[in-house]
């Protein structure tokens, strides 16, 4: 169809109809449009998307009546899609809730282009938190806001407060450096108090963990000697080194690698293979006693570290509390037997439940466990021994395997 105009020109009705139409469509109101960012994440790009008009483009001030408004500001933001990409990759890279928290902080980092004290990015990472389904409670003082987490974990060197019985852990003191004695105003604000608990700990080990590097390790066993070849995931290292530091048996509990169940473990299991249980638990105690060089945490690292199973292949010394954790978590894929932590005031050792006594015992909960001290003598196997030194001290058992449900 065609029309002709005064000066008989023809031209296009559907044109005639865009042209008529386009004084209203620019008055219309602009949309916010999807940005990408790719944001650095232990070595890995992750990309988010966002609307910016989702952030802050005045400071914040730190006062209680504003911090809650600028709250119910975000509420009236396209946040959505910011929080559906974090929470997406969450999922696809197997981030646990830290480094959820993590990944939040990083990227408004990034998009408010601010310092680590910035009460935007404190004050938005607080809002995606609460959005995400947890119970958060902000605090502040002078020109510093600090995000606080419910969780359920047992934590140290990380300020804690608590209000109606429950354990906030701030999220935000490892960054800004701030003392554990410097007090803050509670925020009178609460957007999720029956939110889920926030969890430091790992049941897998994030995608970006999967880095490796191979060792052999050497050690003597019934007058022969071995050497095994391991693969262990250096990623993993590398991300605690930095960690906060959560309860003891966490470290003992914490999951094997890949790398370790398919090159450590096959190797172990063919030469425990034909074995009694008393001699395979032997064989397994030499491993940690004598495979690896001794030292304590405060020479190697100033303070105390415990590690997990990966990063005593990947530190060139370990001590007591490193030696239990992988011979814990070996002992349990390997043997799978019952097993209890025990606590001295400066020593961690494992003991294991046999058929029938053998050598020293501990009894715990109507049944007795053998005494297999992963840490030495260095050059010996014998089990059943109390480790020397601590012959008649007090301990407490601070875990087992299999874990008994809470009453």
């Amino acid at each position: 169809m065609f029309y002709t105009n005064p000066r008989g020109i023809i031209a296009p009705a559907k044109l005639w109809l865009i042209l008529f139409c386009l004084p209203v469509m620019a008055s219309a109101a602009p949309i916010d449009p999807v940005r990408e960012l790719v944001v650095n994440f232990y070595e890995q790009d992750i990309t988010l998307s966002y609307q910016e008009e989702m952030l802050f483009k005045q400071p914040v001030r730190i006062e209680e009546l504003a911090l809650r408004r600028a709250f119910d500001q975000l509420e009236n933001r396209p946040y959505q899609m910011l929080l559906a990409t974090l929470q997406a990759r969450a999922v696809e890279w197997g981030l646990n809730d830290w480094l959820y928290g993590q990944l939040i902080r990083q990227c408004l980092h990034r998009l408010y282009g601010a310092g680590t004290n910035d009460p935007a990015v404190e004050l938005t990472t607080y809002f995606l938190l609460a959005k995400s389904g947890f119970d958060v409670r902000l605090t502040y003082r002078s020109k510093l806001v600090q995000v606080n987490v419910y969780t359920l974990d047992v934590l140290y060197e990380i300020p804690l407060i608590q209000e109606n019985n429950r354990q906030y852990a701030n999220l935000s003191n490892k960054e800004k450096g701030t003392p554990l004695n410097n007090s803050m105003y509670l925020l009178d604000h609460r957007p999720n108090p029956t939110g889920k608990p926030f969890s430091f700990t790992f049941n897998q080990w994030p995608v970006f963990c999967a880095s490796t590097q191979q060792r052999m390790v050497a050690f003597a066993y019934a007058g022969e000697n071995h050497e095994v070849a391991v693969t262990y995931h250096t990623g993993i290292a590398r991300l605690l080194q930095d960690y906060p530091l959560v309860d003891e048996y966490w470290y003992l509990d914490a999951p094997l690698s890949n790398g370790l169940l398919q090159s450590l473990v096959p190797e172990l299991n063919e030469l425990m293979a034909g074995r009694s249980q008393v001699d395979a638990l032997a064989l397994l105690a030499a491993f940690t006693r004598s495979a690896f060089n001794y030292k304590d945490d405060k020479q190697v690292f100033g303070s105390n570290k415990p590690l997990v199973a990966d990063e005593l292949f990947f530190y060139p010394f370990s001590d007591c509390e490193d030696r239990c954790a992988l011979f814990f978590a070996l002992a349990k894929v390997l043997l799978d037997l019952p097993m209890i932590v025990i606590a001295y005031d400066d020593h961690l050792s494992i003991a294991v439940a046999l058929k029938g006594r053998v050598g020293n015992t501990v009894s715990y909960q109507g049944a007795n466990y053998t005494f297999c001290d992963p840490t030495g003598p260095k050059y010996s196997s014998e089990i059943g021994e109390i480790p020397q030194g601590y012959e008649g001290k007090s301990f407490e058992i601070i875990g087992q395997y299999p874990k008994r449900a809470k009453p």
